[in-house]
């Protein structure tokens, strides 16, 4: 197949494009020069089978007015030129994935696809305006919006930040530790990537979350016991609003997911335990 990928250059998208390389099918990257023409976009994505929608700015940074704008157009303004373009299109591909995130929940109760509870900060105000453009696709194309939690990898993702304060032994609980912290190993959302593909049934919201509910205190804990290092400081939550601003909501607040679809459609995760996850990454 040929698979056009917004964020190909990405962490994410190296590695589904290396993935589906190896598989034989063909990723083509569209790039924002390419986003930016509505014509170039359109004859790019002739003879495109499937479409994959990841582009987003990283929200690793601090939240300035001026970085927010970035955050919300670089997810919003790209999906709707992609829509734009394979609306228009007389035989577009028959599927398209759009991605968004977690942080459309709100942070109390556990949530799976059928939710209807929302958050009230900025990401889920992002997540809500990134998912309202991907459902202006026309019927036909089949639709398929995932919802990433926090993906762990070795080369890349929030991992290596997320565990280096470990290896220099001042690995440490945020706050009260018990915001959610739901999560996926980049091999499993890779595989997740393709059992949408070969389940053509599956339509709409899909969780992209491990099925191990984990929260920050857990999460530290198994890191440290993994590394074989100590877990004795809590860090208080003002000191990531002092140094993040609006942006210390990353890590001091967090949502507890599920993935009804995955579990229910009977898919394998490699990486079901936290433990064993950590375990890939520092190998």
């Amino acid at each position: 197949m040929k698979i056009a990928i917004t964020g190909a250059s990405g962490f994410i998208g190296k590695k589904l494009c290396d993935f589906f390389q190896r598989d034989n099918h063909t990723p083509v990257a569209l790039s924002r020069s390419i986003l930016a023409s509505p014509e170039g976009l359109i004859s790019t994505l002739e003879g495109t089978d499937i479409v994959i929608n990841l582009a987003g700015a990283s929200i690793s940074k601090r939240w300035t007015s001026k970085y927010k704008q970035e955050i919300m157009d670089s997810r919003v303004l790209t999906t709707r030129r992609l829509v734009t373009a394979l609306n228009q299109m007389a035989a577009p591909p028959s599927l398209c994935i759009s991605v968004s995130a977690v942080g459309i929940y709100p942070d109390s109760g556990v949530h799976g696809e059928s939710s209807p509870m929302r958050g009230t900060g900025f990401l889920t105000h992002v997540c809500e305006s990134w998912e309202q453009e991907a459902r202006m696709l026309k019927p036909g194309i089949r639709l398929v919006i995932t919802r990433f939690g926090v993906v762990l990898g070795k080369e890349g993702g929030a991992a290596p930040l997320m565990l280096a304060p470990f290896r220099f032994f001042v690995g440490s609980i945020i706050g009260n530790g018990r915001q959610g912290l739901p999560w996926i190993h980049i091999d499993d959302l890779v595989k997740a990537m393709q059992w949408l593909i070969d389940h053509k049934q599956v339509t709409g919201v899909v969780n992209f979350v491990s099925p191990q509910l984990t929260n920050n205190e857990q999460f530290s804990k198994t890191a440290a016991k993994v590394m074989h290092r100590p877990c004795w400081f809590r860090i208080p939550a003002f000191v990531f609003k002092i140094m993040l601003g609006e942006g210390h909501t990353m890590v001091t607040s967090g949502q507890q997911v599920v993935s009804d679809v995955l579990f229910h459609g009977g898919f394998k995760f490699r990486y079901p335990k936290l433990e064993d996850a950590i375990r890939s990454i520092i190998s």
